[in-house]
């Protein structure tokens, strides 16, 4: 059978499609990439474990042709393929409907005809929006992007279409961090650790540093991928969350593996920034944990940029 890692080629895909070869239910079995290269991360195609087989489709899920291309003898469906840069999608709201929302569900659909066994959506907490109170996945969404906005429609459109012939199992994963081989610089953990490395100083608006996220390690999003993949498929959402820490506990670890970084205080004119905490209790009830703190994924990066120490 073949498993088929859409957006195989970016920041979690290029993790998981390594980590496929060595997870026993998956073993042996080919790994088929769909990417279109909007981001050409061919980096991420170095060094793939030579004892595995891997098939490269570049498309676009929007394109009904790719899909069937893709999908064709595929048994599990990891959809990673998506527009992620929430701020840069105010700037193209209708790209992202398109890829986000409509190209999602229509793969989504196009699996079920084409009888695939399982299929894992990766989402995100920015569906939530800001709250004080600890968020399950009952909570009324909110989401304040079109990223958010777009996930979300997808995620519920397609449990609305669930039927139990092929498993679905949607995550909404905290804000992902950690080195990976197709790595991104656009979230805070991974922004401030590169900057840090630059000896660039780090800007923290007065205010914020008491301000909640769901952190996330990369590794971590790709464990709970292969374990909804063979322990889920029940047609629900599942939060996945490392840890819900302070903007002050990202800046300390970094102050910890980045000895000498420059921290700037500065005042906003107008603090509107995402705080928010997230509880992960359902997917722990069915048996996952997660194995990484933010000081182990900042220690990780560290070492990466040791060549700059």
């Amino acid at each position: 059978m073949t498993i088929l890692v859409t957006g195989g080629l970016g920041y979690i895909g290029s993790r998981l499609i390594r980590e496929i070869p060595d997870h026993p239910a998956y073993s042996g079995e080919e790994i088929r990439i769909l990417d279109n290269y909007r981001q050409p991360r061919f980096h991420s195609l170095w060094d793939l474990p030579s004892y595995a087989d891997y098939d490269m489709v570049r498309g676009d899920i929007r394109d009904e042709d790719d899909r069937a291309e893709a999908l064709e003898g595929v048994d599990t469906v990891f959809h990673l393929a998506a527009i992620t840069n929430a701020p840069e999608t105010f700037d193209i709201p209708e790209k992202t409907w398109e890829v986000n929302h409509e190209a999602a569900v229509a793969l989504f659909e196009d699996a079920q005809e084409a009888g695939v066994g399982e299929f894992v959506n990766a989402v995100t907490c920015s569906v939530y929006g800001r709250t004080e109170e600890e968020i399950t996945e009952e909570f009324d969404c909110d989401p304040e992007s079109p990223y958010g906005e777009a996930k979300l429609a997808a995620e519920q459109e397609m449990f609305e279409k669930y039927d139990s012939e092929m498993g679905l199992t949607g995550l909404r994963l905290g804000t992902v961090y950690g080195w990976t081989t197709g790595m991104r610089f656009d979230t805070v953990v991974d922004k401030f650790a590169w900057l840090a490395a630059m000896d660039e100083p780090l800007t923290v608006y007065e205010g914020a540093e008491e301000q909640q996220r769901p952190y996330l390690h990369v590794q971590d999003a790709v464990r709970s991928m292969l374990f909804a993949g063979e322990e889920l498929g029940n047609g629900e959402a599942y939060n996945v969350v490392g840890q819900n820490g302070r903007l002050q506990d990202v800046v300390d670890a970094i102050e910890k593996h980045f000895p000498g970084v420059e921290i700037g205080y500065t005042e906003a004119e107008q603090l509107n920034q995402l705080s928010y905490i997230v509880s992960d209790e359902k997917i722990r009830q069915e048996g996952f944990e997660t194995a990484y703190s933010l000081d182990q994924g900042v220690e990780e990066l560290s070492d990466k940029f040791r060549g700059l120490a």
